[in-house]
């Protein structure tokens, strides 16, 4: 289905999302010149906070669309409520 196509979409972006964003902190950061230590506290932090992004990003997409969808409800009900005749489906509307 349409909806099952979308999760998967979104699965796959935010595995992309981890990637990259994995991919930027190690780059910055330089972790690899002398491996990785995850007792270091400031990797382990920021390994924490980059994992996540993914989640706070998709969040906060989800969080938007649903304001939209419900601005979206409130305009059609405002139509609705002042044009007379729509609602019936007279002609010219």
């Amino acid at each position: 289905t349409t909806a099952a196509i979308g999760k998967g979409f979104a699965i796959g972006s935010a595995a992309l999302v981890s990637l990259a964003l994995t991919a930027a902190f190690v780059t910055r950061t330089g972790v690899l010149e002398n491996g990785v230590n995850m007792l270091n506290p400031t990797v382990f932090a920021f390994l924490l906070v980059g994992s996540m992004l993914p989640y706070w990003f998709s969040a906060m997409t989800m969080k938007s669309v649903g304001i939209a969808a419900m601005e979206m409800v409130k305009e059609v009900k405002r139509q609705f409520d002042t044009i007379p005749g729509l609602l019936e489906g007279t002609p010219g509307h």
